[in-house]
């Protein structure tokens, strides 16, 4: 675990708001190598691979404001002061410097990790100025340029007669599920791409393509069913990034997590709806 301490002598994870909002697209180890990678234009930089072009306070800017042209939103509005600074002595020290003295030879092991050789790690390596950044291309009607995978999605289809769900079928095998308990998992795990309202516009939604499913819109509404979750949830979903939560979690956890968002999002969105 990676500790930095801010001015008010509270202990901040850098390791862990890298897992959180980094990885995503650079990977665990930093090296670009995510499952947000194919979807990316420009793909995530391989920043086990950057050495002298990427100093602290370059990272710190990149961090803080994002980069044009590219899907790097900036992070000032998520994180305080503190917990940017942490983050680029994180990425600068652990990441990059470290992988720049692995391709050197004079450390071994996995850029990312903490492994060592000799009981000592490998002494920073001197890091020049990045020569200037060329001008980024100015949006249409200003502002800044919209990444690729920020633009706008072609509209979903209306949903046909034989598309519509039963929505009084029940899980499989006779299990019945308690949203209170769903709840929990949902806000600490799938808020992160459904968001918290569960429209779909969580932290990580910017990054990903396909975009995480919005389960307010009238397409959701009409034909996730509590089989439909359930399935969703227990196989993943192939070509996004939905997981197969199967994995880790045990039927009734599923049936759970599965009824919060039947009742919260599905049928809350669809009783909204019919009294428009």
């Amino acid at each position: 675990m990676v500790l930095s301490f801010g001015a008010s002598g509270s202990t901040i994870k850098a390791d862990v708001l890298y897992h959180e909002y980094c990885s995503v697209c650079h990977g665990d180890r930093g090296d670009g190598n995510s499952r947000a990678m194919k979807s990316l234009n420009p793909p995530p930089r391989d920043l086990t691979k950057a050495g002298p072009t990427l100093p602290r306070d370059y990272i710190l800017h990149v961090i803080t404001e994002g980069k044009p042209n590219t899907a790097m939103v900036g992070f000032k509005t998520r994180l305080n002061a503190e917990e940017l600074g942490a983050l680029a002595d994180y990425v600068h020290k652990d990441i990059v410097n470290r992988g720049a003295a692995i391709t050197a030879g004079s450390l071994k092991g996995i850029s990312g990790t903490s492994g060592t050789t000799g009981g000592g790690t490998a002494a920073p390596t001197p890091v020049p100025t990045p020569a200037p950044a060329a001008p980024a291309t100015p949006a249409v009607g200003g502002g800044a340029p919209v990444p690729p995978i920020a633009a706008p999605l072609p509209p979903v289809k209306p949903v046909a007669p034989d598309e519509r769900a039963d929505m009084a079928a029940p899980y499989p095998s006779g299990l019945k599920g308690d949203a209170a308990k769903g709840k929990e998992f949902y806000e600490k795990n799938c808020a992160e791409c459904h968001g918290v309202k569960g429209d779909g516009q969580g932290p990580r939604a910017y990054f990903i393509r396909p975009v995480p499913r919005d389960f307010l819109h009238e397409r959701s509404r009409l034909t996730l069913n509590r089989p439909a979750i359930y399935a969703a949830v227990f196989f993943g979903r192939n070509g996004t990034e939905m997981p197969a939560w199967s994995k880790v979690l045990g039927e009734q956890e599923i049936a759970n997590v599965s009824e919060y968002v039947f009742q919260t999002f599905i049928r809350s969105g669809d009783k909204a709806a019919k009294a428009k």
